[in-house]
C-alpha cells in the first residue's frame, strides 16, 4: 500500500515538473500569452453578467414594470453580451491554439536538432519506429497541453469564481446548496484522470510498437516476400492491432463514462435547487438566473475535468519526448581544433572498442598511415573492418587506446570540422528520395552544377548519370531502389569527391556489383585515392594489390602487415584468403 502510494506521489510530481517545463517553454511566445490571458478575463465577466441581466430582464422589465421599452433595451444588452461571449470564445480558440502551434514547431524543431547530433550507439539500440512516434505522435499530442491547458484552464477557473461570486450576491441559501457540488465534482474529476493517464500511457506505448513493427516490415518487405512470411508476420501485426484496439477502447471507456457522470450530477443539484426553491421566498428572475449558473458552474467544472483528461495524454506525450530531449548522448569530449588542412596522417595506438560489453570487437590494434598512403584492411566477415571507419569518424567512442589524426587525438579535433575532411564510400549506399544533384549536394548551395559534372569527368561518372533521364535532375526513389548497386556506389564516390577530402575510406566499394561497373569504380578509386591518405577495406584481394600497406585482421586483432607480394611470400593468413578468392573465381 505505502509503495503503491509512493509511486503515485511520486508520479504526481514528474507530471507536474512536465508540466512547469512546457509553461517555460511556452513562455516563449509571452506576448500571445498575455493578450490571451486578457480575452480570457473579459470573456469570463461577460459570461457572468449574462445571467445576471436576465435576472433583471425576467424580475423587472417583465414581471415589476411590464415595460417593453426596458425589456427591450435589455434584450438588445443581452444579445450585444451574447455576440461578445462568441467573438471573445473565437479569440480564445484560436489564439491558443496559435500558441500550441508554435510551441510544438519549436519541440519538434529542438527534437529534431537534438536527434541529428546524437551518437550512433543510441540508434543501434533504438528502434526508428518509436522515434518516428516520438518525433510525430507523441510531440502532436503535446498541443493539448496548450489548447486545452494553462489558458483554457485558467480561463474555466476564472468564470467559476466568478459565477461563485455572483451567485452569493443573488442569492445566500441557494449558493450553499450548488456549492456542495463541487467537492463531488472534483471527486469525480480526480477518480477519472488517475484512470485516463494509466489508459493514455498504454495506448501511447502500443501505438509506438506498431510504427516500430509496421516501419520495419516495409523496410525488409523483400525479404518477407522471398521467404513467404507474409501470413506470419500478418498474424503478428494482427496480435499488435488488436492489443492496441484494446487500449484504445479502454481509454474510451473509461472517456465517456466521464460525461454521463457529470450530467447526472448537475442534473441531481438543478432538481435540488428548484425543489427549494419552493419552500423559500424567491423571485422567478432568481430561479432563472440559477438554472444559468448551475450549468455556467458545470460547464466550466466538466471542461476542466475534461481539459485535464486531455492534458493527461499530452503530459503522457511530452514525458516520452522531453525523455529523449534529456538525454545527454551527443559526442563526449568534443574539441575545439578545426583544422583548415590535414596531412592525412592516421595513427591507432593499441585500441580496444566493443559495441557492448558482451563482445569486444577491436582488440588492441596498432597501425600507422602515414600521409598520402593507401592502405587496405582485409579480412573475414566480423573481423573488425568497418569497425575502422566507425572509430576514425568519430560515430562511436573508443573503450581503450587512442587514435590520433596528425599527431594529434581525435578527441582534440572538433567533429564537425574533423568529419569536413575525411570522405567516405560505404557499402550499402544510402540515397534519399530527390535528384541527384539533390543527392550529390546535401543542400550544399555552395556547389553548382558545374562543379559537379567537372568532378563527374574526373572520375568517369559524368556519361553515366546523363545517360539518365533526366541527367542530374533524375529522381532517386527512396533508399535508391531504381538504381543498380553499381549506380549507385558510382555516386556515392562522386559525393565524397566533390568534398575534396584530405582522407578517403572506401569500404567494401566493389562488393557484389557488375564488371562493367567494377571497372567505372576502379577508375574512380586510383583517381580520388591521388594524394590523399586511403583506406581500402576490401573483400576482393585483387583490387588491393597495389595498396601501399596491407593490414589483414582477424577476429579483432592485426594478425599481418605488408604490401601485398610480401604477405604472399609469408604464406599466411593473407595467402590463404588469396588462394581461397583464386580457387572461387
Amino acid at each position: 500500500m505505502e509503495k503503491t502510494q509512493q509511486k503515485n506521489t511520486n508520479a504526481n510530481k514528474n507530471s507536474w515538473a512536465i508540466v512547469k517545463r512546457l509553461f517555460v517553454i511556452g513562455m516563449k511566445f509571452r506576448a500571445w500569452f498575455v493578450f490571451t490571458l486578457l480575452v480570457s478575463i473579459v470573456l469570463a465577466i461577460v459570461s457572468t453578467y449574462r445571467p445576471i441581466l436576465t435576472k433583471e430582464v425576467v424580475d423587472i422589465a417583465i414581471i415589476q414594470n411590464k415595460s417593453k421599452s426596458l425589456l427591450m433595451q435589455q434584450v438588445y444588452i443581452l444579445v450585444g453580451l451574447v455576440f461578445a461571449e462568441s467573438i471573445l470564445n473565437l479569440l480564445l480558440v484560436y489564439f491558443s491554439n496559435f500558441i500550441s502551434q508554435n510551441v510544438i514547431r519549436d519541440i519538434r524543431e529542438r527534437l529534431y536538432h537534438k536527434l541529428l547530433f546524437f551518437r550512433t550507439s543510441f540508434f543501434d539500440k533504438t528502434p526508428i519506429g518509436q522515434l518516428v512516434t516520438r518525433a510525430v505522435g507523441d510531440v502532436e499530442t503535446i498541443a493539448t497541453v496548450y489548447t486545452d491547458g494553462f489558458l483554457m484552464v485558467f480561463g474555466d477557473v476564472l468564470r467559476v469564481g466568478m459565477v461563485i461570486f455572483a451567485m452569493f450576491n443573488t442569492d445566500l441559501q441557494l449558493s450553499f446548496i450548488t456549492l456542495a457540488i463541487l467537492p463531488i465534482m472534483l471527486w469525480s474529476t480526480r477518480f477519472f484522470q488517475k484512470r485516463l493517464k494509466k489508459a493514455f500511457g498504454e495506448e501511447r506505448t502500443w501505438v509506438a510498437n506498431q510504427n516500430s513493427f509496421v516501419q520495419e516490415r516495409l523496410a525488409g518487405m523483400s525479404l518477407i516476400q522471398i521467404f513467404n512470411r507474409q501470413q506470419a508476420e500478418f498474424e503478428k501485426f494482427e496480435t499488435i492491432n488488436k492489443t492496441l484496439e484494446a487500449a484504445l477502447l479502454r481509454t474510451v471507456f473509461v472517456f465517456s463514462l466521464f460525461f454521463p457522470v457529470v450530467e447526472l450530477i448537475s442534473s441531481v443539484f438543478l432538481g435540488l435547487i428548484l425543489f427549494y426553491a419552493g419552500f423559500i421566498e424567491v423571485t422567478p428572475g432568481t430561479i432563472v438566473a440559477f438554472v444559468s449558473f448551475i450549468s455556467m458552474l458545470i460547464r466550466p467544472l466538466r471542461q476542466i475535468a475534461d481539459r485535464f483528461n486531455n492534458i493527461q495524454r499530452g503530459i503522457v506525450g511530452a514525458e516520452r519526448v522531453l525523455g529523449v530531449m534529456d538525454e545527454d548522448l551527443s559526442i563526449n569530449n568534443e574539441g575545439t581544433i578545426c583544422k583548415t588542412q590535414f596531412d592525412g596522417k592516421i595513427e591507432f595506438r593499441d585500441v580496444y572498442f566493443s559495441y557492448n560489453e558482451k563482445q569486444e570487437v577491436l582488440k588492441g590494434i596498432d597501425f600507422v598511415a602515414e600521409p598520402g598512403e593507401t592502405v587496405a584492411i582485409v579480412g573475414a566477415t566480423g573481423a573488425g573492418k568497418s569497425t575502422i571507419i566507425s572509430l576514425v569518424t568519430r560515430l562511436y567512442e573508443i573503450n581503450k587506446g587512442n587514435i590520433l589524426i596528425d599527431n594529434i587525438p581525435l578527441q582534440s579535433y572538433e567533429v564537425h570540422a574533423l568529419r569536413k575532411h575525411i570522405g567516405v564510400v560505404l557499402q550499402d549506399v544510402f540515397l534519399f528520395h530527390g535528384s541527384i544533384f539533390e543527392n550529390l549536394t546535401f543542400g550544399d548551395d555552395s556547389i553548382s552544377l558545374e562543379q559537379i559534372r567537372k568532378a563527374a569527368k574526373e572520375i568517369a561518372v559524368d556519361d553515366f548519370i546523363m545517360s539518365l533521364p533526366g541527367g542530374y535532375d533524375f529522381v532517386v526513389s527512396e533508399r535508391g531502389a531504381s538504381m543498380s548497386l553499381g549506380q549507385r556506389q558510382l555516386l556515392s564516390f562522386l559525393r565524397a569527391y566533390l568534398t575534396a577530402p584530405q582522407i578517403l575510406i572506401l569500404d567494401e566499394a566493389t562488393s557484389s556489383i557488375d564488371p562493367e561497373s567494377e571497372w567505372l569504380i576502379q577508375k574512380a578509386t586510383e583517381k580520388i585515392t591521388q594524394n590523399r591518405t586511403s583506406i581500402i577495406i576490401a573483400h576482393r584481394l585483387s583490387t588491393i594489390e597495389k595498396a601501399d600497406k596491407i593490414i589483414v585482421m582477424d577476429k579483432g586483432k592485426i594478425v599481418e602487415i605488408g604490401k601485398h607480394h610480401d604477405l604472399l611470400g609469408q604464406n599466411g593468413y593473407y595467402a590463404k584468403l588469396h588462394n581461397a578468392q583464386i580457387k572461387t573465381t
